[in-house]
């Protein structure tokens, strides 16, 4: 089972490019896992309002929610987006649920049976967040699969979280601006290099993504494999697609697929998102079927 860690909350577009969508890169990432035909638990919270329930009822029957929390103070998070020239920009609102995810004893117990663990690290840069997100790690099953999708924001400095993240971290995933990021907070000349050499006595992948130019996967050995992109449909936007990718990256690899194709499927799906709006569409089961399709 895939246990996905982090924030939940409702992406503001603006009305003329389809209003209100599900979104938060960890929701996205179980959304996109579940639809592949995973079994994806998502841990987070949201508030006891309108928002809240019209997000839990968004997901039902596709994520597992059963360990998604009510806060009875804060109010569901939310993102404010603007699109320029194509590529999103975004206003975080503050002081929202998800920021004070619990790592209850069910949340404890839960995690204990986890194959995969997904997270990233938006909700862990207070210390409230970092404290039971690292609760939450150490209670994740010896062999699971620790999953870190950085995620960064644009001057995102919290390298109190960065650096908690990547040390429990067997696979990270990343795109060329956070590598950038890395470079200038934790002051590495070569964050790939950086980032494989810190194996906790045992190999790293790190996957870095290009966006058009597609992406390279740094095995546990060997040369680099250059993943290429996929064209997406006209009308649509890139928010979540690097969420997308990710979740089918690592679907492919627990499915036993190598890394190749699970890359190039990774590619594809993320293409797909991209070609329609927002971070959470359906597929059709014929759809999927396609993009699941290893060549």
């Amino acid at each position: 089972m895939y246990y996905i860690w982090g924030e939940l909350l409702w992406d503001r577009f603006p009305a003329d490019r389809g209003g209100p969508q599900l979104g938060g890169a960890p929701t996205n990432v179980a959304w996109h896992l579940a639809l592949a035909g995973g079994w994806a638990r998502l841990i987070s919270r949201v508030g006891d309002d309108v928002d809240g329930r019209r997000a839990l009822a968004r997901l039902d029957g596709l994520v597992d929610t059963s360990l998604v929390q009510v806060d009875p103070e804060r109010r569901t998070g939310e993102v404010t987006i603007e699109l320029v020239a194509g590529e999103p920009r975004y206003t975080l609102h503050a002081g929202r649920a998800w920021e004070r995810i619990a790592c209850t004893a069910e949340v404890e117990a839960a995690l204990r049976e986890a194959g995969v663990f997904i997270y990233g690290t938006l909700s862990q840069r207070t210390a409230e967040g970092l404290a039971a997100w690292q609760r939450a790690v150490h209670a994740a099953r010896a062999g699971a699969l620790k999953v870190y999708d950085a995620n960064l924001r644009p001057n995102d400095q919290a390298t109190h979280a960065i650096a908690a993240a990547l040390e429990h971290a067997d696979l990270v995933k990343l795109n060329d601006r956070e590598v950038g990021q890395l470079r200038a907070v934790m002051g590495w000349d070569d964050p790939v290099a950086a980032l494989r050499a810190m194996t906790r006595g045992r190999p790293r992948i790190v996957v870095v993504t290009h966006g058009a130019a597609g992406s390279t996967i740094y095995p546990l050995d060997g040369a680099p494999i250059e993943i290429a992109a996929v064209p997406a449909a006209p009308g649509g936007d890139n928010v979540g697609c690097g969420d997308a990718y990710l979740a089918l990256l690592v679907f492919g690899m627990t499915a036993g697929w190598d890394l190749t194709a699970s890359g190039r499927a990774a590619s594809r799906w993320a293409a797909a998102v991209a070609g329609v709006r927002g971070a959470t569409p359906l597929f059709d089961d014929d759809r999927v079927a396609d993009l699941l399709e290893v060549a």
